[in-house]
């Protein structure tokens, strides 16, 4: 295998995974599917939006996918694609980027009409805190993804014009490949600011992971623990709580770039004060399990296989949030396995058809169109 095929391999798997296998099957077509039925509703509040949504997603992977068949194959500057390496590629990242741009047209589509469902479309006496912790994991999701893929829309598009139309947002000046100058550029660009752009999505993308797997995850334990779940509001809060957190702690990714200490003490405190809502969520699921009348059965495995695999991947996290530590642990297999651990429990719990079928399910009207009540005004649910 050539090197240049297997960079293309890892920076297409990362990209693949996160962006059109995970996200799309938490936080749309699960998301689309239990969330009316939880809350009462006869269907999304948007159906066309919905469709346009997922055809949107299908022509973005069809992008991606296309870009192997391209001189120069597809994207191999990493699932990251830092400039100015990736200013530089072959064509095959203008493909990546056009893909990424689409996604995110598609995600966010996808998390309006989510939001407005959850809003508007609820049955009578469905009140937000007696809504399933699955729908509010969803809203938080749809917030995070509605609020922050657009930076890494806006970078996906400076940095097509950087590779298209001679603009230099992250090519520097002065920049040399090979040793030979590189010619026909303005410089005067910063690829700090493409990290900056990316990391402000990427981090948040974390918690779109793992918030719907929780949602899931919890919905299965109480299923099959014959319990209601412990601490309901305080889990509600933590969630919320976390997704307003994800949104600040991005550059703990960039402790390598030469902040301030002043600017790397900020970021170390908000990724650790971060981390008591992830045990606050854990503890709760357990708290939930003692005392119950649990059935083993195929759901309840894959949700109990979730917790300790959520725990480890936290732990493993918190080196990597102190600069001191993160300067041996970055750019090594060490980010790679926390990475892993911290998001394969998102497809694991999500793996076996039976982990859904174990999921509570809240009877409710469906005697009116949800698009109908919205566009009429009517709140009455509310």
């Amino acid at each position: 295998m050539l090197p240049e095929f297997y960079n293309q391999l890892v920076a297409m798997h990362g990209t693949v995974m996160v962006f059109f296998a995970v996200v799309p099957l938490a936080a749309g077509a699960f998301a689309n599917y239990f969330v009316p039925v939880q809350i009462g509703a006869p269907e999304m509040a948007f159906p066309r939006i919905n469709a346009l949504s997922y055809w949107l997603y299908l022509v973005a992977g069809v992008i991606m996918v296309a870009s192997f068949f391209v001189e120069g194959g597809a994207a191999r500057s990493g699932w990251t694609s830092y400039a100015p390496l990736a200013v530089i590629e072959t064509t095959g990242q203008n493909f990546w980027l056009i893909g990424i741009f689409l996604i995110g047209v598609s995600s966010a589509l996808n998390a309006i009409n989510m939001i407005v469902t959850i809003a508007h479309c609820r049955a009578a006496g469905i009140t937000l805190m007696k809504m399933p912790f699955f729908v509010w994991s969803q809203l938080v999701t749809a917030l995070l993804l509605l609020l922050a893929f657009p930076a890494l829309q806006a970078a996906a598009m400076f940095q097509l014009m950087d590779r298209v139309a001679g603009t230099s947002f992250f090519l520097p000046s002065g920049l040399m490949v090979g040793g030979v100058p590189l010619q026909g550029i303005s410089g005067g660009g910063n690829p700090l600011l493409w990290q900056h752009l990316f990391w402000f999505l990427g981090h948040p993308e974390v918690y779109v992971l793992i918030l719907p797997a929780m949602g899931i995850v919890a919905e299965v334990i109480t299923a099959n623990a014959r319990r209601p779940l412990w601490g309901y509001g305080l889990m509600v809060s933590a969630v919320l709580f976390m997704g307003g957190m994800s949104m600040i702690v991005w550059a703990h990714h960039m402790f390598l770039t030469g902040m301030g200490t002043s600017l790397t003490g900020f970021f170390q405190v908000t990724t650790f004060i971060i981390s008591i809502p992830s045990v606050i969520l854990i503890s709760s699921l357990v708290l939930t399990l003692w005392g119950g009348s649990i059935t083993f059965n195929t759901p309840m495995l894959f949700a109990l296989a979730f917790l300790p695999m959520f725990g480890i991947g936290g732990l493993t996290g918190l080196p990597l949030g102190l600069a001191a530590s993160d300067v041996s642990l970055h750019d090594t297999y060490y980010v790679v396995a926390h990475f892993h651990y911290w998001s394969r429990p998102a497809p694991c719990s999500r793996s076996s058809p039976a982990s859904i079928t174990g999921s509570r399910r809240l009877p409710g009207a469906r005697s009116t169109r949800c698009s109908a009540r919205f566009i009429s005004g009517d709140r009455s649910s509310a």
